[in-house]
């Protein structure tokens, strides 16, 4: 929720994310991002942020977040309860506009999609009776929200209720590189081809089992970047790959390393 600081990495677009993007908050102004976890979409607001000099306002949702939470929040100062500025109010009351970006809304509790719902229909505003405000949206002011739809688990109760009223919202589906543009990405951080087109195998074979829901977690793209880096510097693949299972339950860990024993078989062959 606090303005953009450093650089973000590179972004490799290679579905014409920006160009619809842009368009849908030019012409909309209410952009809904669906992927699953990994496939780049926060990694991408940052970095369309950046690029375009817009200010970013940023709030990752949980099923405790309520409505007031995203307004605003009391809290006690030198004996006297004061009102903080939540994300929500910091982005409309900012005249220069930019992107509130609610990350994780599978989470939404129906209180919270009310209030977004209101911001993104024809009125662009909210009113706040507990701060007795109308506030409003220019169209300078831009709404974004995040949705992973293979995490089921997430959803509010109610949220499928509201599936309708989110058609104010226009989407974009992220997915993973191919698995050729995700190589050529790993190639420049590792120059080992046969290794790095091993390790994005074995990344689509854990991908495809979390889909299924086998797996509780994908690997991404920034995990192999790491696991290339690792290699670069010297780790052993074994190393490696006790690092990647990691990641997973104790009881999913086996399903991961024989995975890369097949991949390794695979090779051999």
């Amino acid at each position: 929720m606090f303005p953009l600081l450093g650089r973000v990495d590179e972004f490799v677009d290679e579905w014409g994310i920006e160009r619809k993007a842009l368009m849908i908050l030019k012409r909309v102004g209410n952009l809904r991002m669906i992927g699953e976890t990994g496939t780049g979409k926060t990694h991408f607001i940052h970095y369309l942020c950046e690029k375009h000099d817009l200010k970013l306002w940023e709030f990752s949702l949980t099923s405790d977040t309520e409505r007031w939470d995203l307004l605003a929040s009391d809290i006690l100062k030198e004996g006297t309860t004061k009102t903080r500025e939540g994300v929500i109010l910091l982005w409309l009351n900012d005249p220069e506009g930019g992107v509130c970006f609610l990350d994780e809304f599978n989470y939404a509790q129906p209180n919270v999609t009310t209030l977004i719902n209101q911001l993104s229909d024809f009125r662009r505003s909210i009113w706040v009776p507990e701060l007795q405000q109308r506030l409003h949206r220019s169209n300078k002011h831009y709404l974004v929200i995040a949705m992973n739809p293979y995490e089921k688990i997430g959803y509010s109760g109610t949220f499928q209720t509201n599936i309708a009223q989110m058609q104010r919202f226009e989407s974009i589906v992220f997915d993973f590189l191919s698995p050729k543009s995700e190589t050529k990405l790993l190639l420049k951080v590792y120059d080992n081809y046969e290794w790095v087109r091993r390790l994005v195998e074995f990344a689509n074979k854990i991908r495809g089992l979390y889909r299924k829901g086998e797996l509780t977690t994908p690997i991404t793209t920034g995990n192999l970047k790491n696991y290339c880096i690792f290699r670069k510097e010297g780790l052993e693949e074994k190393e490696i790959i006790e690092i990647a299972s990691s990641l997973f339950l104790e009881e999913e860990r086996p399903v991961v390393r024989r995975l890369w024993e097949e991949e390794e078989a695979e090779k051999a062959e």
